[in-house]
């Protein structure tokens, strides 16, 4: 299974980048490096690669830097409501990148954007100071959207730093400044490095955002180049061809950062300091500043709420415009109504909860028995699986969609939901794989063996024994993966036909048709719906944890 769905859809990415221009996909079997030239020789290559490297280190050191702050005054000092600024940095995590970008186009549109309006107001411009539609906007907004993530990984690194080094160097009398920059970040500077690189990779496979606001911008970046190939405007036919060396030349790079976030990750071993001795870390006093620390917080929570409180606002009407008293009178929920009386969104609806159900379950089902294959049986064949099952987290979601589009291009599944399954389970099956064989290697095998000499078979050992000491792991892998694909626009963009519409391409469609206030309210009720998912579990981790 996992050679179909990972080794399956690559081999026919290679096939079709080395076939002739303008053929279709496995239909021509002359080998020719041609693409390949295509590209070299195309006049913006180097330039898209510029572009993407720019918006990868840009978005990466701010949102980083961001992230940074945040997570230190989280987990290293006695600011108030921190585990309300956690529940809050782990929740936003479960805001589409598209609904995101959205919004923040409304917010900083040079026409009729708030922020722009009241820039005009407080300081008695005419000229609009905020626009979304340059390089140094899109990296902006990527890093606000990017903060979360790099929080939670950050936030990790702090929370398990024995403290004794850095309380040894305030006894001998240096300042916290100089314990700061002596002590705490050089201790963590291997992980930072680590968490940096996967960062890095992430933004340069990342699609939504360069989608939404680059292409507007004029701003190409590699993952938008292929999706342009691969489905170009009405009555152009696509170059499966290009975009298929497109794609593996993506690939490449991305194989070439996994590699370094390997060895950062090897290095940051020799920089363990939590031992089995038991710590507890005394945080920072920031006396008059705590409430100042709390403030900046929430400033950064207010400026990531004000694209979704616009996109609230544009639902609320019939055409958008800028909030005012004369605009108010006109709000009222007929968008809602009108979108819920929709085939199209209501088939949108349906389509999503099938496609995150089934794929959360497939990934979790497979994972479940890879992973004990892997940890149980330790034999070539099962670090070949283990291998195998890690492999597509080189893979460019872009990349992998091209690819799986390609395999099923000419089959009864072109055009289903079943191709938009198969493709995240080909996706997120490193993550889950990662999630079960970490927890799976923390059970000793003498459990299933006295259910085994006590008579039970195989399967009723890992039903009756295992499965239960593992369902919480189950259960976060499985809420992770109905997350991400629940928000995921690349899969369903890439393969979007009339029948397996989901949420993020229906919003796609309304948008660009243009249908702003009908696109705005089905964003909202996704953000809804994901928030109803993600918030109370969130609590219960919180309470969990400060137990």
């Amino acid at each position: 299974m996992l050679l179909v769905l990972v080794l399956g859809p690559l081999l026919v990415l290679l096939i079709t980048s080395v076939s002739p221009p303008g053929s279709v996909p496995l239909t021509e079997w002359n080998l020719t490096l041609q693409n390949f030239r295509d590209i070299l020789a195309l006049s913006d290559t180097w330039k898209i690669v510029l572009n993407t490297l720019q918006f990868a280190l840009g978005s990466v050191l701010l949102g980083g830097l961001i992230a940074l702050c945040i997570a230190w005054l989280t987990e290293r000092t006695d600011m108030p409501f921190k585990t309300t600024i956690r529940v809050i940095m782990f929740s936003w995590m479960a805001i589409p990148p598209l609904v995101f970008g959205y919004g923040w186009v409304l917010s900083i549109n040079p026409s009729n954007g708030v922020a722009n309006n009241v820039a005009k107001a407080l300081f008695d411009i005419t000229w609009s100071p905020f626009s979304p539609y340059s390089m140094s906007a899109l990296i902006v907004i990527s890093a606000l959207g990017l903060t979360p993530t790099a929080f939670v990984m950050i936030s990790g690194l702090l929370r398990n730093m024995d403290p004794v080094l850095e309380q040894a160097g305030q006894v001998l009398g240096a300042k916290r400044w100089t314990v700061l920059r002596t002590i705490t970040l050089p201790l963590m500077t291997p992980g930072m490095l680590a968490v940096g690189m996967y960062l890095i990779m992430g933004m340069v496979q990342t699609f939504d955002l360069p989608l939404i606001i680059g292409l507007s911008a004029r701003i190409p970046v590699l993952s938008t180049r292929i999706y342009t190939l691969a489905s170009p405007e009405v009555g152009t036919l696509p170059n499966y061809g290009l975009a298929a060396a497109f794609g593996v030349f993506l690939l490449v790079i991305a194989m070439i950062m996994m590699l370094f976030y390997f060895r950062a990750t090897r290095i940051s071993e020799r920089f363990r300091v939590v031992t089995g001795k038991a710590y507890r870390p005394r945080p920072v006093r920031l006396g008059g500043f705590r409430y100042a620390a709390l403030a900046l917080v929430l400033a950064y929570v207010l400026v990531m709420l004000m694209p979704v409180l616009t996109l609230l606002w544009a639902s609320l009407l019939p055409f958008y415009q800028a909030p005012s008293m004369a605009a108010l009178e006109k709000v009222s929920l007929a968008s809602y109504e009108r979108i819920l009386s929709s085939s199209m969104v209501l088939r949108s609806i349906a389509n999503t909860a099938v496609l995150m159900i089934l794929s959360a379950t497939a990934v979790m089902v497979i994972c479940f028995f890879v992973s004990w294959f892997s940890v149980r049986r330790r034999s070539a064949g099962s670090r070949w699986i283990d291998t195998l099952s890690f492999a597509p987290v080189a893979v460019p979601p872009i990349v992998m969609a091209i690819a799986v589009l390609l395999l099923y291009l000419r089959t009864p599944l072109y055009g289903t939901i079943w191709i938009l399954l198969i493709g995240h389970v080909s996706v997120y099956i490193a993550f889950g794989s990662r999630t079960m064989t970490s927890a799976m290697l923390q059970l000793h095998k003498e459990l299933e063996d006295a259910a085994l000499i006590s008579g039970a078979g195989w399967l009723t050992s890992l039903r009756t024994v295992v499965f239960p000491l593992l369902k919480g792991q189950v259960m976060n892998g499985w809420l992770w993966v109905l997350a991400h694909s629940a928000r995921d626009l690349t899969f369903p963009l890439i393969m979007l036909s009339t029948s397996n519409v989901v949420a993020a391409s229906a919003i796609w469609t309304m948008w660009d048709y243009p249908d702003l206030p009908g696109a705005a309210a089905l964003a909202v009720l996704l953000v809804v719906a994901m928030m109803a998912f993600v918030i109370p579990l969130q609590l219960i981790s919180a309470r969990r944890q400060d137990a």
